[in-house]
């Protein structure tokens, strides 16, 4: 088995622990304490683990060797797990479980990510596998954990997620077994990385800077496509039975996984970034005046499919355009500038939709979408220049 398939298989076992686990700890803290309130604590939980762990990451990747940090952050994730299945926690200490193997979290991503220019070629076919293939583990995931809860206990859902850590940590460990002849990629540069130092290179270099800014604004104006927002808008805008906020999140789910496919057969180097924009856009209004569910599967599919791409191809671009040895911490100020930006679009897109019509609100996440156009237009080009400058 080579190098990449081994980290794309550990990927899927970690993910598909993950989606149990949170299933199993929002039933069980619905369970305990009777509030959704208390259980919509667990997502604010995962945002700020992975947040904080965006300013230690930098000294981390400096001190240890990247392939040894990714177990480490697997080993740790599921022996936090094994405290929570196996010992009575309170609820404040189960809550610091979710905040710390969140943390964990935010170390494993950038480094996997990183670690793809360095073990493939083919960084788009790389790029849509990884992507396309973590949709379809929460596509089934999600709905077979819910069953599973439904059918058992959390604490059966649990166990089995616990199961899946202690694989992944055998699949990461034979990852690191594979790549120990493979030197980590040092930069000559009397800089110490730092997040601060992480948050300079990112700010001044344009390619990293357009990339970050591109996926910062689109993590916000995404938020507005999250389920809770569904269920208000298949209320008060489609009044059908709450069946349907299931189909569109299918609907939006099979979508993505279509786009990744796309471009996984893709050969044309064309950049899609302001197609795929203009696609988001036009979803998201047809989405706030559509007159029957079928406009508003549609709108699901194409903003589905127009993310995936749009993901997939700044993923791409910028893991070309980055110097090797920056592109961890890269991706670590990516990371803390998502989880931010989403945190703060689902805040505001949530108390709108409280204040407004659930129709004014997907106007406006559309016209905060449209903010993403000059980033787009600006990689859109560099990719041209690069283009004619191989032909000539």
């Amino acid at each position: 088995m080579n190098r990449f398939t081994t980290l794309l298989v550990s990927q899927w076992v970690a993910n598909a622990g993950d989606a149990l686990y949170i299933v199993a700890l929002i039933a069980t803290l619905y369970a305990e304490t009777g509030q959704a309130s208390t259980a919509a604590l667990f997502p604010i939980a995962v945002t700020a683990g992975m947040t904080i762990s965006g300013f230690f990451f930098a000294d981390l990747a400096r001190r240890f060797r990247h392939a040894s940090l990714l177990l480490s952050s697997q080993l740790l994730k599921t022996i936090s797990l094994g405290l929570i299945v196996f010992f009575d926690l309170p609820f404040g200490y189960l809550l610091g479980c979710v905040v710390w193997i969140a943390f964990l979290d935010g170390f494993a991503r950038p480094l996997e990510s990183a670690f793809l220019p360095r073990i493939t070629d083919n960084l788009q076919k790389a790029n849509s596998l990884v992507q396309g293939t973590n949709q379809v583990v929460q596509l089934v995931m999600w709905p077979l954990g819910a069953i599973f809860v439904s059918l058992g206990s959390p604490g059966l859902v649990l166990t089995i997620s616990f199961g899946l850590f202690v694989l992944a940590s055998l699949w990461t460990g034979l990852f690191r077994h594979q790549v120990r002849q493979l030197a980590d990629p040092i930069e000559e540069t009397q800089e110490t990385p730092s997040f601060r130092s992480s948050f300079r290179y990112t700010w001044t270099t344009e390619p990293a800077r357009l990339n970050t800014t591109l996926l910062g604004i689109d993590a916000f104006a995404s938020t507005a496509w999250i389920s809770a927002l569904f269920l208000v808008y298949i209320d008060t805008h489609l009044h059908v039975s709450d069946s349907w906020w299931g189909i569109l999140n299918a609907f939006y789910l099979l979508s993505m996984i279509g786009g990744s496919y796309y471009m996984l057969r893709r050969t044309k180097s064309v950049s899609l970034l302001t197609l795929s924009v203009a696609l988001s856009v036009g979803a998201t209004v047809l989405f706030a005046f559509a007159p029957s569910v079928v406009f508003a599967v549609v709108a699901c599919v194409l903003q589905g499919a127009s993310s995936q791409l749009r993901a997939i191809e700044l993923t791409t671009r910028l893991q070309e355009a980055t110097l090797a040895a920056r592109l961890p911490y890269v991706y670590s100020m990516q990371q803390t500038v998502y989880t931010l930006s989403f945190c703060l679009g689902s805040l505001l897109f949530g108390l709108l939709a409280d204040r407004l019509s659930i129709e004014t609100v997907y106007w406006i996440a559309a016209a905060v979408a449209l903010l993403m156009f000059p980033a787009a237009r600006r990689l859109h080009d560099a990719v041209a220049i690069k283009q004619k400058q191989r032909i000539s």
